[in-house]
This record gives structure tokens, sequence and C-alpha cells, in this order.
């Protein structure tokens, strides 16, 4: 079995990452210490959240085992030998162990990534599990995956850039990444809710009706936009409303091509979906501001690079379906 398979990294390496990094980038833009100075460290930050997303997998698919065999659900973690399967979430945290070592002394920092483990931690694993505990669960896995976590890239890079902590950026990456969290993991409940009755887990979404969440679902994204527009108006970033101009430009083709529906959570399972701003957030944001890097100092051009090509797929489908839109537009032609 592949090791990508078992930690589950299609599931967050471009997803989860793109927008960490775009914190990052963002965070250093707004220093004086070139972002090329800083390259090696931001290398660094991200193999910490590496770790971290492979610990999570693991012990998620450790944890769910009984579960999603109870359900016919598959887990990848049943085919490695019961006396190596805790091997991999130890290992994962005596890495995070070094990695905390190295933050040191940036103690905010460190506490915030020792929280993002202690929280995922206290999700999966019995007999706290707060997965099974309703609104606890997606409290956990949104502050655990993304709060915290994004947070950590903000007070990681205030200190590597010698910049006092922005108090409005740091608030504004909290709510938004607090909301875009809920979406995330409120989306993945709702998509599972079936299964999750069939087992009697205790998720928030198995105890709602999805008729009954859609008004709290754009209750969510509304303050997720606001925090979002304080995220814009602290960077002061141009190219950035260009490029969400451009991202909703690419939501118009795709409706208009492939009949996609535009979603902020809930979905229905008949039709292809987009879910709102995910495209943006993991794709163009961060390209956004490396081409405002790049700008700023050409020496930037390899981390734009480098970026492009470790997360490729979300920006070359992209450029696809640019593509096809314009043939779309020229031609009439249904896709």
């Amino acid at each position: 079995m592949g090791v990508f398979k078992v930690i589950r990294s299609q599931e967050w390496w471009g997803y989860k990452l793109p927008p960490l990094l775009a914190i990052g980038y963002a965070t250093a833009l707004m220093s004086d210490v070139p972002l090329h100075q800083i390259a090696l460290q931001l290398l660094f930050l991200l193999a910490a959240l590496i770790v971290g997303a492979i610990y999570v997998s693991v012990i998620n698919d450790i944890t769910d085992l009984e579960e999603d065999l109870a359900s016919g659900k598959s887990n990848r973690i049943q085919k490695i030998p019961v006396k190596l399967r805790w091997l991999i979430p130890i290992f994962c945290i005596s890495l995070g162990l070094m990695f905390g070592y190295f933050l040191y002394p940036d103690l905010l920092s460190c506490v915030l990534y020792l929280c993002s483990w202690i929280v995922f931690s206290l999700y999966s694993i019995q007999p706290i599990r707060l997965k099974n505990r309703g609104i606890w669960g997606v409290l956990a896995d949104a502050a655990g995956s993304h709060v915290f976590t994004s947070l950590f890239m903000v007070s990681s890079v205030s200190y590597l850039t010698h910049q006092d902590l922005n108090l409005p950026w740091f608030i504004a990456i909290a709510g938004w990444s607090f909301c875009y969290g809920l979406r995330g993991i409120l989306w993945h409940q709702f998509s599972d809710r079936e299964n999750d009755i069939k087992v009697n887990l205790n998720t928030y979404a198995s105890h709602v009706l999805p008729a009954d969440f859609k008004q709290r679902a754009v209750l969510i994204m509304c303050l997720e936009s606001i925090c979002f527009i304080i995220m814009l108006y602290v960077l002061q970033s141009l190219l950035a409303l260009v490029f969400l101009a451009l991202y909703f430009l690419l939501v118009l083709a795709r409706y208009l091509m492939y009949h996609t529906q535009l979603i902020l959570i809930l979905f229905r399972k008949d039709k292809p979906f987009q879910i709102l701003m995910a495209d943006y957030y993991q794709v163009f944001f961060p390209i956004a501001l490396l081409l405002v890097a790049v700008q700023l100092q050409p020496q930037n051009w390899i981390i734009l690079a480098i970026h492009s090509v470790m997360f490729n797929t979300g920006l070359k489908n992209a450029i696809i379906d640019y593509l096809k839109f314009i043939k779309f537009i020229l031609f009439k032609k249904t896709i």
C-alpha cells in the first residue's frame, strides 16, 4: 500500500497547505524583510505543518477503524499490521517535539503549534474523542486544522521578519480561519451523514437536518467574508483583488460549462459542485501574493516557481478551464 495513501496526503496537500503558506507570504510582505531571505525558514514551517497533518490523518484512521468497518467504509490503516499502526503517530510526535525545540524561543509559535496537536488528539482519541461529541467535534476540527495552524504561520513569520505582531491581522486571520474551518468540517460531516447515522456516531451533522442548516451556513459565510475583507484591507494588495475577480470569472465559467453548484457547505450529490472561495484560498490568493513578492524582489520568482510545482493541480485545472471557456465562448460549444 502506497505511503501517500496511508497518510491521506491527497486530502490535505493541495487543500490545506496552500492557504497556510499564503498567510505566511502575506505576513512576510507586511515586513521589510524580502521573502526570499526567509525561504528556508518557510520550508521549515511547511515541514512542521506536514508532520502534523500526517499525524492527524493516521490517528483519525486508527481511531475510526471500528466505525468505518461497521458502516462499510474502507479504511487505509486496516492493511497495516496492528503492531505497526501506532509507530507512525509516535514517530510524528517525536518529529513534532523536534520542530518545537527549534521554534524556541518563539514562545507564541511553540504554544500555537502545540495546541494544534493537542486539539486533534482530543478530537480523535478515547476517552474524550470530541469527534463523537456533537458541536465540540466541529469546533475542535476547525480550531486544530485551521485556526491554530493559521495563527502559527502569522506568529512564526512575524518572529522571523522581526516585526511586532499585527493585532488586527492576527484577529482577522483567527476569525476567517475559524469560519473556513467550520465550513470544511461541516461539509465533511454532512457528506458522511448517512454513514455516521448507520453506526450511531454522535457528530453534529448526524443530528441536524440539512434543510434546517441553510441559514446557519449563510451566517458562517457572512462572518468569514467580513474577516477576509478585513484581511484584504490590512494587506492593501491590488493584485489580490484582481485575482479575486479572476476567481469569480472561473466560477462563472464552470457554472456555464459544467452546470456546477456553487455551495457554502451543503450540496446535492447528483450535481458537480464548487465550494465558494475554496479555489481562491488554495490557488489564486497564494499566487497573487507571490507575484507581488516578485514585483518587489525579482529573486522571489524561485519561490513562485517552487510553489507552482508543489501545488500544481489546482493551478493546472484553473488554466485548463480558462482555455476551455475561451473555446466555449468563441464556438458556443458545450464542454
